[in-house]
């Protein structure tokens, strides 16, 4: 019963909330009820069977005969707690484990850049103009841009992507902003070997998005290349644009490669 007691009441109730003193004075009056069990008992079985009583008055020194009797069930009592504890530990750590996993998640997909607003705003409203003058262009640019959707919606949701599918995502990106505006041009140079690797989807459209973004109405040269350095991925976007990325720009990018690659990645 006192085992019992201990697993399913004391330990839950006090142990585990903290309230040491309650559950020593439980386990201190479970021992007392112990101990004045086998003693009850032990009479009401020589009563029973005839024999002379063992004890004849009831003080201190009864009590300190039971004591080795005591500690082992003290020492019984605690190790039920200990297996319950170290249950509930390992539970615990799952929960705060899969909390962590959960956080790290949500934060990666806040981190993760998504096609600005205003770029799509811009693209539908120019579709609009052309629809009756060049429709041809205006169907083309509107099938990039549901291959754009397409990916953003499904496969960015992906923990990893192959290289290939993020290559032919920028293309689509820099040909829809090549159609909606004839001062862009790029070079893409993919070394052999990359595209069959595996990366974390949307990770290198920040460069290409707001270096396009920020270059206004002015003309603009954009030269990517893949390649592989000592058997690392290595992602060059080099853009006659002067002004370099701001710290605020940065810090997305920043923060979700210390997620996805700590320890593992170099940023200049």
């Amino acid at each position: 019963v006192s085992l019992y007691a201990n697993i399913y009441y004391f330990v839950p109730r006090y142990l585990i909330n903290k309230k040491y003193k309650a559950y020593l004075l439980c386990l201190f009056f479970t021992v007392i009820f112990q101990v004045s069990g086998l003693i009850i008992m032990e009479q009401v079985a020589r009563v029973h069977l005839g024999l002379p009583l063992r004890i004849t008055s009831y003080n201190l020194s009864l009590f300190i005969q039971y004591i080795p009797t005591s500690i082992m069930n003290i020492l019984c009592i605690l190790g039920t707690s200990a297996t319950v504890l170290f249950k509930y530990q390992v539970k615990e750590n799952m929960r705060v484990c899969r909390m962590e996993q959960e956080n790290i998640k949500s934060e990666l997909d806040r981190l993760k850049e998504q096609i600005s607003p205003r770029f799509l705003s811009n693209i539908l409203n120019r579709t609009a103009t052309l629809v009756k003058s060049e429709p041809s262009k205006a169907y083309q640019m509107l099938m990039n841009l549901g291959q754009l959707l397409r990916y953003q919606l499904y496969d960015s949701n992906r923990e990893k992507v192959l290289l290939r599918a993020e290559i032919n995502f920028i293309r689509e990106y820099l040909e829809l902003s090549q159609l909606y505006c004839n001062k862009l041009n790029y070079k893409l140079v993919i070394e052999t070997g990359t595209k069959d690797l595996f990366v974390s989807p949307l990770l290198f459209i920040p460069f290409i998005q707001q270096s396009i973004d920020k270059s206004g109405d002015e003309a603009i040269s954009l030269e990517i290349h893949f390649c592989l350095k000592n058997s690392d991925l290595a992602f060059i976007c080099q853009s006659d644009y002067k002004d370099i990325l701001s710290d605020n720009e940065l810090f997305a990018i920043k923060k979700r490669l210390e997620l996805i690659y700590p320890n593992n990645h170099s940023l200049s």
